[in-house]
């Protein structure tokens, strides 16, 4: 029965098996049904002024000729359109949107298509403590617009003795760009997605942070507690100095990128045992180096590179030369919490230079793109799609 189908894949909490997934592809009614049930959702989290759940849920009822004896399921189904839908895995959703064949019969579309997926339900920053658990913000951390820059946001961690010593980790969502002040007056910039783990003042012989994405810092001077930001196994080390991490996994012995902007940092790896790896010797980095771990972590490369991407980024742009359109259009997705589909297979061997402010309006970046004249993009259902 479809109803019992729907069900088990759009409850909230469910995992979604390869042969659902399968199913979905195939049966045009159980699609449908997924649909419902997510629109339905994304209307609740729009807010809609004239949206009535009951009704949707009757209209459901109805379209899927569904039991409405049967108590339990119909609350369930109420139960997964008042939670929006949101435990659903976006690989789901992605496969009752984007895979099976639209509705005019144009050509399909395929999982690998997918550049980037937003994620519409979680629109606001989550600071969970040292266990896992979630706090009250307001109690930790000062937040304010940056009035200078739109979509920028400045987060102050409040630094009061009469806050129990702890370790929390802030993860910032995709759509908007935050910038962390830590108590020894350090600045963070973090790209969209990424987060941060600190502890909520600085004690002991070191200022440590632990970073997972990418992130700019602009370090506060302190000879006497040098700054150290851990991604994965990997440790840089400064006294004040400015730098950009890009991380690629905190499970991963790897921090993918170090590239020192200004003052000097040290690089080195710790083995797994949390001894320093004697395979990995250290390296010291002079302004505009960039330190890279090879995926044998075997050694760490060091190599001149134009810091301007960096800075520029800092400073509010978008700044890409050379890249590949691929690397482009995940960025763009990033920052504006909007899904990528692209169907030009050719987006990994199309090299571009692109420059933009970061606040600017999605369509005038649509435009900068199509005047590449490399790729015809366009934004449609509040996704960007490439051809």
């Amino acid at each position: 029965m479809i109803t019992e189908e729907v069900l088990d894949i759009m409850e909230p909490g469910a995992s979604v098996s390869e042969q659902q997934k399968q199913k979905l592809k195939e049966d045009a009614d159980l699609r449908q049904a997924c649909e419902d049930i997510h629109i339905a959702a994304h209307l609740l989290r729009q807010q809609k002024e004239d949206f009535d759940v009951e009704e949707k849920l009757e209209q459901f009822n109805k379209n899927h000729q569904f039991q409405i004896n049967h108590q339990h399921r119909k609350s369930m189904v109420r139960r997964m359109i008042l939670a929006g839908g949101i435990a659903v895995a976006a690989a789901i959703l992605w496969v009752v949107f984007f895979v099976h064949p639209s509705i005019d019969g144009s050509s399909k579309k395929t999982e690998t298509d997918l550049l980037f997926a937003a994620n519409e339900d979680a629109s606001q920053p989550v600071l969970t403590n040292s266990k896992g658990k979630p706090v009250d913000m307001a109690t930790y951390l000062d937040m304010a617009e940056n009035p200078t820059t739109p979509n920028s946001t400045v987060v102050k961690v409040i630094d009061d003795e009469t806050i129990p010593l702890d370790t929390l980790r802030l993860t910032i969502p995709y759509g908007k760009d935050y910038t962390v002040e830590l108590p020894d007056g350090s600045k963070v910039k973090l790209r969209p997605g990424s987060r941060i783990s600190y502890p909520t003042r600085f004690v002991g012989s070191n200022r440590q942070v632990a970073l997972h994405g990418e992130a700019y810092f602009m370090v506060a001077k302190d000879e006497k507690k040098p700054f150290v930001v851990k991604t994965g196994n990997v440790y840089t080390r400064v006294l004040g100095t400015e730098f950009n991490i890009k991380a690629k996994n905190e499970h991963e012995m790897s921090a993918s990128e170090i590239t020192l902007v200004k003052g000097s940092v040290e690089v080195w790896a710790m083995s797994s045992n949390g001894q320093p790896s004697k395979a990995l010797s250290r390296k010291v980095l002079k302004p505009g180096q960039q330190a890279k771990l090879n995926t044998q972590f075997t050694n760490i490369y060091v190599e001149e590179v134009d810091t301007d991407p960096y800075t520029m980024w800092r400073d509010g742009y978008f700044y890409f030369d050379n890249i590949n359109m691929r690397e482009l259009l995940l960025a763009i997705g990033q920052r504006y919490n909007m899904s990528v589909v692209c169907h030009n297979k050719d987006i990994e061997k199309l090299r571009v230079r692109f420059i933009a402010e970061r606040d600017s309006n999605i369509n005038y970046i649509i435009e900068k793109i199509n005047g590449l004249g490399t790729v015809d993009a366009s934004v449609e259902d509040g996704h960007i799609v490439v051809r």
